[in-house]
Formats: C-alpha cells, sequence, structure tokens
C-alpha cells in the first residue's frame, strides 16, 4: 500500500472511531423531548414570597403551572400577581394570560397583560401592555411593547415603559399621546 492509501484509511479509521462516539441523534432528540416535559405540574396554584420581616412581597395564583428543572423556570397559565411594596395591602395586582418565571424572581408575562394600582385615589389606575418584565427582588417593571395607561381623567398611550413598583412611579418612554377628559358635573 502506498501512502494516500494509508493515509485515507487512517481517515476513515478516525472518523468510524469519532462517529461512535458522538451521541446518537436519537440521544439527543430524547433529552431534548426530555427536557421539554415538565418536572412538576400543579393546578390551581397559590404561592406566597415572604420578605426578611416576615411581611407579604407578593403573591401568585395561577390557573396551572409547569416547572422544568432543566431549563430552569417555570410557566404560568392565567397568572395573577399581588405586589406588596407596602406589607399591610397589596399595591399591584398584575394579571396577564401566559407567564413564565426564571430565577424566582423574573417574570414574562405575555398577553393580555393588565395592571391595577389597588390603592385608592392614585394617580395610574390600570395600564395596559401586551408584554411585562417584572424583577420581583427589585419590584421593577418594563416593558417595549404599546401601553395604555388609564388614570381617573385621562388615558395616555405610548410605546415602551419602566416603572417602580415600590414607588408607584410609571414613565412611558416613546410615541407618547394623551386624552384627557373633562366630566360632567
Amino acid at each position: 500500500m502506498n501512502r494516500p492509501t494509508w493515509f485515507f484509511a487512517g481517515l476513515f479509521v478516525l472518523a468510524l472511531v469519532l462517529w461512535q462516539l458522538s451521541p446518537s441523534e436519537t440521544e439527543q432528540l430524547s433529552a431534548k423531548r426530555e427536557a421539554s416535559k415538565p418536572n412538576f405540574v400543579a393546578e390551581k396554584l397559590y404561592s406566597v414570597s415572604f420578605g426578611e420581616n416576615g411581611s407579604p412581597r407578593y403573591r401568585i395564583y395561577a390557573e396551572e403551572m409547569e416547572f422544568f428543572e432543566q431549563l430552569k423556570h417555570t410557566t404560568f397559565a392565567q397568572p395573577k400577581i399581588l405586589v406588596y411594596p407596602d406589607p399591610s395591602q397589596p399595591v399591584w395586582q398584575i394579571v396577564a394570560d401566559h407567564a413564565t418565571v426564571q430565577q424566582q424572581q423574573n417574570v414574562i408575562l405575555n398577553d393580555n397583560v393588565v395592571i391595577k394600582n389597588l390603592s385608592r385615589g392614585e394617580y395610574v389606575r390600570d395600564l395596559i401592555t401586551e408584554r411585562l418584565e417584572i424583577d420581583l427582588q427589585t419590584e421593577t417593571m418594563s416593558s417595549d411593547q404599546p401601553v395604555t395607561v388609564y388614570g381617573p381623567s385621562y388615558e395616555l398611550y405610548g410605546v415602551g415603559m419602566d416603572g417602580d413598583l415600590a414607588n408607584e412611579i410609571v414613565t412611558l418612554l416613546d410615541d407618547i399621546e394623551a386624552v384627557y377628559h373633562n366630566p360632567q358635573e
């Protein structure tokens, strides 16, 4: 045998060994399927997270919850979150069609997101958007989607929002329009 023949034979043997050592396509598909299956499923979920002083920080309700350990996230169907910046009563109620929680503090809510201010006589009553991100640790929220804000005598429309749940501050970021209502007395 000449050198080129030995070279190609060696290359063929190396490829055969590497092929045998690599995970099969079936094993890879099986691992992907396994990761896409929830490790835990709950219906009619109710969960409370407490602060260091023992008072509630937030409560989460959901029709259904699925926990995915390998993907390190949790999904919720029909979630409702009550945020307690003040320990005595919730200030914000947030509902949506779907939510995903990552690292137990970052919540991404999607589809028909409504943020309701539960404080009496506040300037902001409701906020509506299609996507909202909340950091439960810092009690901040943001959206890059169109947002509608309803107040006692106005409506604001804009694209993008930043908010501070603890201080009840909401800032619309771009393309802001306002409609003011003059109530009949």
